[in-house]
This record gives C-alpha cells, sequence and structure tokens, in this order.
C-alpha cells in the first residue's frame, strides 16, 4: 500500500484507502460499488464529508475515472 493511505485533493475531496469489512463492505453493497468479494482494500472518495459518486473504488484506474490524481497531495 505504500507509506501514504489518504490523500487530500480540491474542494475538500478526500481520498483514503480503507479496509473492505464491517461497515465499509455493507455502505459499499449498499452504494452498488461493484467490488469483488475477495477484496480486502478499496479507496473511498469523500468530499467534505460525504461520499462521492459510488464512493468505493477497487483500482487505481477506476479511481482515475472520477479523481484528477494529479491533484492528490498525501495526507
Amino acid at each position: 500500500m505504500g507509506e501514504s493511505t489518504g490523500w487530500t485533493g480540491p474542494d475538500g475531496l478526500r481520498v483514503t484507502v480503507v479496509p473492505l469489512s464491517g461497515a465499509h463492505r455493507v455502505t459499499a453493497a449498499a452504494l452498488g460499488s461493484p467490488l469483488p468479494d475477495d477484496l480486502a482494500y478499496a479507496f473511498l472518495v469523500t468530499r467534505e464529508g460525504a461520499i462521492v459518486d459510488r464512493g468505493y473504488y477497487p483500482t487505481v484506474e477506476s479511481l482515475a475515472d472520477v479523481v484528477d490524481l494529479s491533484r492528490l497531495e498525501p495526507v
């Protein structure tokens, strides 16, 4: 996972690596996020505390579809 497990961006954007268990797994399923059952971690995207789009993304590639990665700074 590297050294940072979180990044911030413009306008209160935040990306955090979260374990997909318990409440995160239930929330991701409720939002319809297409995550494999065996996936242990995902990227959670929020803006000022509110979930952005489907919220949880399994890969950097899927995250890049909704977030400009070049504008993120490690927390």
